[in-house]
């Protein structure tokens, strides 16, 4: 009898060890039984690093990288034959400049990038090398998810969160959900997709400096699973993952709905097109919405108005025109980053004046996908004068659902990333 309560104890803990994971009533920072650190502070045990391993140090009890590019692979105790469904919790500090990322599902490769398994990136100001421009910024799920928005800030401890089960993963940033991504069933062969594997983290190039100082990993059951799936979009979505791909940056800067910041944040992450909640000039404290979600946030003005924007508050300001003199008022009146017009001023015969404005004023010119406007011809004379764009259009599904013309435009006009606007940049 005297063994009864030392009975009862050993149950109830076996049953508080596998009880389900309910994401709705815990926090993503809360800890459990099962968490291990992979990183000791005093030296590499358990990691092995790649090419140029001397990119790598021990510094104040973290793992830093400076030099060229090397990858540090986790071939420690705890991996066994693999983490398939994980929590994963790291905290790490970049540089101006930085670029790094942490990779999971991959396997140890000698040279180059990481082939295997899928990688959350860290970068809020690296602007990348030659005649590439890296516009993927922390917390995003590289080429799956991309935020285009930076959040973290180089020089402080970021705290990078991830849970993946399945088909889906989560991440957050700092305690922002930046990605709740759901795998579709197929998938193009160029994406990548959920395996199993170990975790490698990034020293990029000789620019790049930053320091991992905690990674902590709590394994889920292999059989651990969401209970959602992932939206069929449509043949619309396909294309806008292919253009992803070749980093198209799709973000509606100009919704046109009444979704609120959580519905706008919800969309993202079931499509991945970036976002923004924008608000009139009168109306600009209503953008507090937006705090602690991954969105651009934008005031929208008219000639009459713009005066009244605030100078900041904004990741930027949208002008909307409707004539020929509201435009010109708004390209004219040092206010505006993108130019959004309604009417039919913007024709072949006034197009030239008005985007020669636009491109001295280094304002973006607003590609609208249910309006089919500007024109194609329109959209060529911009890019031939060195004029940026963005989209408006993307929001909701449905919009997508009844026009595809960005897609017609950015393959008519041949357009590439570098022709986009992107506020920040």
């Amino acid at each position: 009898m005297k063994r009864l309560p030392q009975l009862w104890s050993i149950c109830i803990l076996a049953i508080l060890a596998f009880k389900p994971y309910d994401h709705k009533n815990h926090s993503p920072s809360s800890f459990e039984d099962g968490w291990v650190e992979l990183i000791n502070g005093k030296d590499f045990t358990g990691w092995k690093a790649s090419e140029n391993a001397a990119t790598w140090s021990v510094t104040d009890g973290s793992f830093q990288a400076v030099g060229k590019r090397s990858h540090l692979f986790y071939e420690g105790e705890h991996l066994e034959d693999g983490f398939k469904n994980f929590e994963l919790e790291v905290v790490v500090k970049t540089s101006k400049l930085a670029n790094t990322g942490i990779y999971f599902h991959t396997e140890y490769q000698e040279t180059g990038w990481p082939t295997k398994g899928m990688e959350i990136q860290v970068n809020n100001t690296h602007i990348g090398e030659g005649d590439y421009i890296e516009l993927k910024k922390t917390a995003s799920l590289y080429g799956v998810r991309n935020l285009y928005k930076a959040f973290g800030k180089d020089g402080e401890w970021m705290t990078l969160k991830a849970r993946v089960e399945n088909s889906r993963v989560q991440v957050w940033l700092n305690g922002m959900k930046t990605v709740d991504y759901r795998q579709p069933e197929k998938t193009f062969a160029a994406v990548k997709r959920l395996s199993k594997g170990t975790f490698s983290l990034q020293g990029h190039d000789t620019l790049s400096k930053m320091q991992y100082k905690s990674f902590r990993v709590r394994r889920l059951p292999d059989n651990a699973h969401s209970n959602l799936t992932a939206t069929a979009w449509g043949a619309w979505h396909d294309s806008l993952v292919v253009l992803q791909g070749r980093q198209i940056p799709f973000i509606d800067l100009n919704p046109k709905t009444a979704l609120s910041a959580k519905e706008l944040a919800d969309y993202f992450y079931a499509t991945g097109i970036n976002v923004a909640l924008v608000k009139t000039a009168a109306a600009a404290g209503e953008l507090i919405a937006a705090k602690n979600r991954p969105l651009f946030t934008g005031i929208k003005v008219n000639a009459a108005n713009q005066a009244t924007a605030p100078s900041a508050g904004a990741d930027y300001i949208v002008g909307e025109s409707i004539d020929l003199t509201s435009a010109q008022t708004l390209l004219g009146g040092n206010k505006i980053n993108i130019w959004a017009h309604k009417g039919k001023a913007l024709n072949s015969e006034m197009a030239k004046g008005l985007l020669d404005m636009a491109k001295r004023n280094n304002i973006a010119i607003e590609i609208n996908n249910l309006a089919s406007s500007p024109s194609i011809e329109i959209i060529k004379m911009a890019k031939a004068k060195g004029c940026k764009f963005t989209f408006a259009g993307l929001v909701p599904a449905s919009a997508m659902q009844q026009s595809t013309y960005v897609m017609a435009a950015i393959k008519e006009a041949n357009l590439t990333y570098k022709n986009f606007y992107i506020p920040g940049w």
